[in-house]
């Protein structure tokens, strides 16, 4: 009989995420995007909101392995996308935005070349 592949066994199918947020592997420390906003802001007033990944251990930037590029989602409301060069640039981004309302967590994504989708949540109240 075939095996039926999962998402879990491929880290370039679907999203990654941390599988034990106290117990962050490598790979995982490297990967998962870290977002930096307060747990509340106002209703239509800018705020900044960082996306960084490699806070917690430093990703390779190099020709071969970089972070293509981070978006930031609050719940599945897209607000940014930014593109990212190996070597030149660093894979953290601060973009101010503003939100009527909660749509839900803000999601922050990043794309590496070589390993794949990666995602981190970060809770928010609109007031």
């Amino acid at each position: 009989m075939e095996k039926q592949w999962t998402c879990d066994e491929d880290i370039l199918c679907g999203i990654n995420k941390p599988k034990d947020a106290s117990a962050l592997s490598d790979l995982e420390k490297k990967h998962t995007p870290v977002i930096t906003a307060p747990a509340a802001a106002k209703k239509d007033e800018a705020f900044d909101v960082t996306v960084e990944v490699g806070k917690l251990l430093a990703h390779p930037n190099e020709p071969g392995h970089f972070i293509e590029w981070i978006e930031l989602y609050c719940g599945d409301t897209f607000l940014f996308r930014v593109s990212l060069a190996a070597v030149q640039d660093t894979p953290k981004v601060t973009i101010p935005i503003k939100l009527s309302h909660a749509h839900g967590p803000l999601k922050a994504r990043a794309k590496c070349n070589l390993h794949g989708l990666w995602e981190s949540v970060k809770n928010i109240t609109i007031t």
